[in-house]
């Protein structure tokens, strides 16, 4: 398996790469990156989690889903933990990139990279299924951990109307109707949810292409966020993923689902922090940096993850 994450990591780069040279050679600029990000968070990223739902219902499914949604709310407490524990520093400079350390340690690319990774890794079975519960964790940790840190308050508006929650409460409803999408709007929607991949990792290519205003300060944040996320959050993660296989061995899918969960508590620090960063007026240089270095590292660290997951699992 850890071979098919490479190879998996490796298309994606692909994609992303493209992404990097048509920037480069049209000069896109903030206005096209929005607009990518728009029509992914807003319409193509809700889509996919929807169309995921239209299967027949099944109990051990519900149940499986039950068991990922609890699993990716202990990692996410753990990962804050770790958070508010390790990002302290004293000065004040330091202190506003410790603001965006925080969110960076506790919110993974579970969406835009980890869908395609896991859908890429694991085809023809539940696997992207068993990402929503985690997907919806993180949506509900971003608006009240995330703005609660940058902005001291929690935005429950903004929760009840993220897209992503949406798409899943559609998606569950339609999940224990008796019936499955009429092929007039199944296969449109499984189209569009064929744009994830390629949209996300484009866009990621482009938050390359248009990086600046790199400081001396962010190397030390940049090293010891990367040991963080991919050292000391690994350790946690795995302890508890573990914990839930040998908890809940019983359960025919358990080795898929602590797969997919582990795979998507490691994956590279989430865009959502960067727009934050931006909506924020953080330093949004550093917050884009974060996601470029964790993502480039990513590709050593991730395989090496799992081929570590292979001996236990």
């Amino acid at each position: 398996m850890c071979f098919l994450v490479i190879k998996q990591l490796l298309i994606m780069f692909l994609i992303a790469a493209s992404g990097f040279v048509v920037t480069r050679q049209f000069k896109f600029g903030e206005l096209e990156q929005q607009f990518v990000s728009k029509i992914l968070i807003y319409f193509v990223n809700p889509i996919l989690v929807f169309s995921r739902f239209d299967m027949d219902f099944d109990t051990e499914n519900l149940r499986n889903f039950g068991i990922v949604l609890v699993l990716a709310i202990v990692i996410h407490f753990v990962m804050v933990a770790v958070a508010l524990v390790f990002c302290r520093s004293k000065s004040d400079e330091d202190k506003e990139l410790d603001q965006i350390d925080k969110l960076n340690v506790v919110f993974t690319n579970c969406a835009f990279i980890g869908i395609p990774l896991i859908d890429g890794i694991f085809p023809d079975t539940n696997a992207v299924f068993y990402l929503l519960p985690f997907i919806v964790v993180f949506n509900v940790f971003l608006w009240v951990f995330g703005y609660g840190i940058f902005c001291g308050r929690v935005n429950i508006k903004k929760l009840i109307l993220n897209p992503n929650i949406i798409a899943v409460v559609a998606g569950f409803l339609l999940f224990c109707c008796p019936f499955r999408l009429h092929d007039v709007i199944a296969i449109p929607l499984k189209q569009i949810s064929g744009m994830n991949t390629a949209l996300a990792m484009f866009l990621l290519g482009m938050l390359f292409a248009n990086f600046h205003g790199f400081k001396k300060s962010y190397i030390m944040h940049i090293v010891k966020l990367c040991i963080l996320r991919f050292v000391v959050v690994l350790i946690f993660v795995f302890a508890v993923v573990f914990a839930a296989s040998r908890i809940f061995s019983y359960i025919q899918d358990i080795r898929l689902i602590c797969y997919v969960t582990y795979i998507a508590a490691l994956c590279p620090v989430a865009m959502s922090v960067s727009s934050f960063a931006v909506l924020f007026n953080k330093d949004e240089s550093y917050a884009g940096l974060s996601v470029l270095a964790t993502s480039l590292f990513c590709v050593i660290s991730l395989p090496l993850s799992v081929a570590l997951a292979e001996c236990f699992f």
